[in-house]
């Protein structure tokens, strides 16, 4: 080390303007590769390689996965979205997604059952169509018919897209969702922008009365990144205002001033080149820069004014005792220097200890911080003395040349000659140190440390132990959300969803079984399994079955697509059979309602309707108002003889009276495709679709499927049979949730992270017997993710701690027993570190704070604070030896001589990192508070209790007499 800032002395005062100038250059290249740094808010950049978001990325390869973006449209209290015009507006708006550009080509495959754009107004729009209408032909009265017989046949699959609120007579929710799915397969930015234009055009779509709300994971990283952007300018600009202004205080010198200020924006742009260079866009050694990243500028700016206030302090020491700014520079270099570059180190190696964690953030951000400390040295450290060299060497020749012509001045004026005007105003001689007495503040800690050692040494253990002992039951924690600010559209939208559909509606847990998915046992086992989700708290139901896509409930739908075919085919045959008694069985509103009957179904004659429109009020139906007027009983037998009209007009004109008779006979569950054909069904009776389903159905049944008792009576044997019809006909549907190396069983859960470790065990437990066929089951979610973030975070933070405090510890050590033949001098040297991270950890546990993506680096910034105040402290004390002093003498002058410096440095990096607390990211305002508490505390174990144990340790070396 003392070669190294040998060296460095040599280049900075022989040639300070090629010093500068290199520099310069090189602050000029990283800031040109920093214009390729790439950002990612992605919260999935958390999770530990390895671990569970790599089986979720694996699924996603795998199997044709969709993300999807919520729209929640909320009425607001007492609001009602069942109402004919909202369900107009929200189908219009389906439409509308569906037809864009943007959004169409990414959409997810449309699968039989299961569309890409799922809307609450869905099932009243595909209602009404089999009527032949559309919602918005519908009156008030026939719409509010329409949506309570849908309610009442299709609750179950309906109810999930309603809020908890929704009631059924009469028929009204506040709430209701869209749903509108990606295809993974589609390209990532593809996707991201079709999610934003999702977000367009809910915002532009005509949906009066209606709040909406859109969530989506793109949704969320855009409110982190804008958070982001707002911050760092705010954060970083007012952190290096304040320390400008604490400069300008300590300094009184502009010169002094620029040099630490354009130091240390000089830092931050080396740290982001090489964030770029090192990055994604260069050699990929580290990842994007990411929302924790906001925090490293301003940590530079905090820790970095540390080389500039101490450099010009000791600088200016040695200028006063006289020194030449060559002799100034280098002696500061030499002796300050040398604490500096030891002080480097250990910080560098405290971060850097983060590489330990197996957050790929976390670790990136040690990195990040350990290349700009080293950038700040680098630069104040050659900067400081250059600049004071050239700008001292300039004032020194000039003050030598004012003294010359003054000394001319004063032998001409022997002589009787005129005095010369002088060329400029003198500059008076720097003075020496004033002697007097020390401040208050520094007779009190040395007269603490000289008088007092043993009980201020005593308090300080206790305090550290009680507040190790609090700090125990720290918590850790890690939520996307609290990378938003308060207030933030997205954390608003988060709220209403737990508010009013309990938790994030889009949640899934997959449970992935790896064997082979030809066996019949294997399959057997894990068809088994749905049924018993049912019982299993976090599972999301529809009416009393587990919300589940698999290999087996898909099967199962389209089984029951088939059978809701054949009972429509069913129905109309015996209609069309008997068209009088179907028209009986058709419910009819008693008393029928006027509105119901359509001008457009019913003609009167001309003479009749120009008579009765001459004596009704404008816009009044004729017909209406004849039906209101008419005999209930009449009017009914009326309806229904004109229904039955309608039906017998409807029935296919090649099928005979014996045919059809035949047919309308038979039960729907024997109406396959064979007996159909046989039976003289014309083809054109049958749509291409219901074709397709009623062959699945019956290849089905061929393979062992009865839809009478559903899947949980098939045979083990049958599942490899049934899965090849679905093979053969919906391949793409199946590659859904089956590959050539197992299946996937797609769970809607509500866990959310405080409950998906317990949920992943219920469901293993769940499908012990699949594993135990030699399957290998692993249930994966992205809040599984997210507890497994917070379990490794809370397992780093022992070895973090650990590694930490050891590499300073054993580079104090080494330092100290190579120059001064002493191990105990190091580990004094640790002491504020140990003392302020234990206060800091009992701090926040009792400020209700916790461990999170930020403050997880706690230790790193222990080290990087506490070991260069001790480092300042012990190196002056032990130059103050060196001059013959004793312990209580040199404690004193150090004190003296490096307290305001470490004071100054105090404030200037507490109020750096303080300004953290104006960020809208509450991980970075708990950093801010952490890293102020951190500085305070290191502080005043630095000026409190580590000078007892270098007087201490000074006396036992002088009763040794070494």
């Amino acid at each position: 080390m003392n070669r190294l800032m040998h060296l460095l002395a040599r280049i900075a005062i022989r040639a300070p303007a090629v010093t500068l100038g290199v520099l310069l250059t090189l602050t000029l290249v990283l800031g040109a590769a920093a214009g390729n740094l790439e950002v990612d808010t992605g919260v999935e950049g958390f999770a530990p390689e390895g671990g569970v978001a790599d089986t979720l990325d694996d699924i996603g390869e795998r199997f044709e996965a969709a993300s999807s973006v919520q729209v929640l449209l909320d009425a607001g209290p007492g609001g009602d979205v069942l109402e004919r015009d909202v369900l107009v507006a929200v189908d219009q708006l389906a439409q509308t997604l569906r037809g864009d550009p943007v959004i169409a080509p990414v959409l997810a495959p449309e699968r039989t059952g299961r569309e890409p754009i799922a809307t609450f107004a869905l099932p009243f729009a595909s209602a009404a169509e089999t009527q032949d209408q559309t919602l918005a032909e519908f009156n008030e009265t026939s719409a509010a018919l329409l949506i309570e017989g849908v309610l009442d046949a299709a609750l179950d699959q309906i109810e999930p897209l309603f809020s908890d609120d929704l009631e059924l007579a009469p028929p009204r929710a506040r709430s209701g969702l869209v749903s509108v799915a990606f295809d993974t397969n589609a390209d990532s930015e593809d996707r991201a922008a079709a999610a934003r234009q999702v977000a367009a055009l809910v915002d532009e779509a005509q949906l009066d009365g209606l709040r909406s709300s859109v969530l989506s994971i793109t949704a969320i990283e855009d409110g982190i990144e804008a958070a982001l952007e707002r911050d760092l300018p705010v954060l970083l600009g007012t952190s290096l205002l304040l320390v400008l202004l604490v400069l300008a205080w300590l300094f009184r010198s502009v010169a002094d001033v620029v040099v630490g200020f354009l130091g240390l924006i000089a830092s931050i742009v080396w740290m982001i080149g090489f964030s770029a260079l090192l990055g994604p866009g260069g050699l990929g050694v580290l990842g994007a820069f990411n929302q924790i990243g906001i925090a490293i500028p301003v940590l530079l700016v905090g820790l970095g004014i540390d080389y500039s206030v101490h450099l010009t302090t000791r600088y200016r020491e040695q200028r006063a005792r006289g020194d030449d700014p060559d002799r100034a520079a280098y002696v500061t270099l030499v002796t300050v220097g040398v604490a500096l570059i030891l002080a480097t180190i250990a910080s560098v190696a405290g971060f850097l200890a983060n590489v330990a964690t197996p957050l790929p953030p976390i670790r990136d951000f040690g990195i990040l911080a350990a290349i700009g400390i080293v950038a700040a040295f680098l630069i104040l450290g050659g900067a400081v003395p250059a600049t004071r060299t050239l700008i001292d060497r300039r004032l020194d020749r000039r003050a030598a040349r004012r003294a010359a012509e003054a000394d001319t001045a004063a032998v001409a004026a022997a002589n009787g000659d005129a005095l010369p005007p002088p060329s400029d105003v003198p500059t008076p001689p720097l003075a020496a140190p004033a002697v007097g007495r020390d401040p208050l503040w520094v007779r009190a800690t040395a007269a603490l440390a000289t008088r007092h050692a043993a009980p201020a040494l005593a308090v300080a253990a206790l305090v550290v132990a009680v507040s190790s002992v609090v700090a125990s039951g720290l918590d850790t924690e890690f939520n996307e959300r609290d990378f938003l600010p308060e207030g933030d559209p997205i954390v608003a939208t988060l709220d209403r969803l737990d508010a009013q559909f309990g938790g994030d509606v889009g949640e899934r847990t997959y449970v992935l079984v790896d064997g082979d998915p030809e066996d019949a046992q294997l399959l057997g086992a894990a068809a088994e399994l749905a049924p018993r989700l049912v019982d299993i708290d976090g599972v999301r139901l529809v009416g009393d079955r587990a919300e589940v896509v698999s290999p087996f409930e898909l099967v199962e739908r389209y089984a029951e697509l088939g059978e809701q075919t054949r009972d429509a085919l069913a129905a109309d045959l015996e209609a069309w059979d008997d068209p009088v008694a179907a028209a009986a069985e058709v419910d009819l509103p008693d008393p029928i309602d006027p509105d119901l009957v359509d001008d457009d179904d019913v003609e009167l004659p001309a003479d009749l309707e120009q008579a009765l429109s001459t004596r009704l009020p404008d816009g009044r139906s004729p017909l209406a108002a004849l039906v209101a007027t008419s005999d209930p009983d009449e009017l009914a037998t009326s309806v229904r003889e004109a229904i039955a009209q309608g039906i017998a007009e409807d029935r296919p004109a090649g099928l005979s009276d014996a045919d059809l008779a035949a047919l309308a006979a038979l039960p729907a569950a024997e109406l396959s495709l064979a007996t159909l054909a046989g039976g003289g069904l014309p083809d054109e009776v049958l749509s291409d679709d219901d074709r397709e389903l009623l062959r699945i159905l019956d290849d089905l049944e061929a393979a062992g499927y009865d839809p009478a008792t559903g899947p949980d009576a098939v045979e083990d044997d049958a599942w490899p049979d049934l899965l090849d019809v679905l093979a053969r006909h919906a391949p793409d549907a199946l590659a859904d949730v089956l590959d050539d190396q197992g299946l996937l069983m797609i769970v809607s859960s509500a866990a959310g992270p405080d409950g998906a470790d317990r949920l992943a065990a219920d469901l293993e437990a769940a499908a012990a017997p699949v594993a135990a066929t030699g399957a290998q089951v692993t249930v994966v979610s992205d809040p599984l993710v997210q507890a497994e973030i917070i379990s490794s975070l809370s397992a780093a933070q022992l070895l973090a701690i650990l590694i930490s405090l050891a590499s300073a510890a054993v580079l104090l050590v080494g330092a100290t027993l190579l120059t001064s033949r002493s191990v105990g001098l190091g580990l004094i040297g640790i002491v504020p570190s140990v003392v302020a991270l234990s206060l800091v950890l009992g701090t926040m546990r009792l400020i209700g704070l916790s461990f999170n993506a930020l403050t997880a680096t706690v230790a790193s910034i222990a080290v990087g604070i506490g070991v260069p105040y001790g480092i300042h402290l012990i190196n002056r004390f032990r130059e103050a030896r060196s001059r013959g002093m004793l312990a209580e003498v040199a404690i004193g002058d150090s004190l003296r001589n490096t307290g305001p410096a470490l004071i100054g440095s105090a404030v200037t990096t507490g109020l750096a990192f303080a300004v953290l607390t104006l960020s809208e990211s509450t991980p970075v305002v708990q950093f801010g508070q952490v890293s102020t508490l951190m500085i305070g505390y290191a502080l005043l174990a630095c000026l409190l209790v580590q000078p007892a144990l270098l007087v201490l340790w000074g006396r036992r070396r002088d009763v040794l007499g070494r």
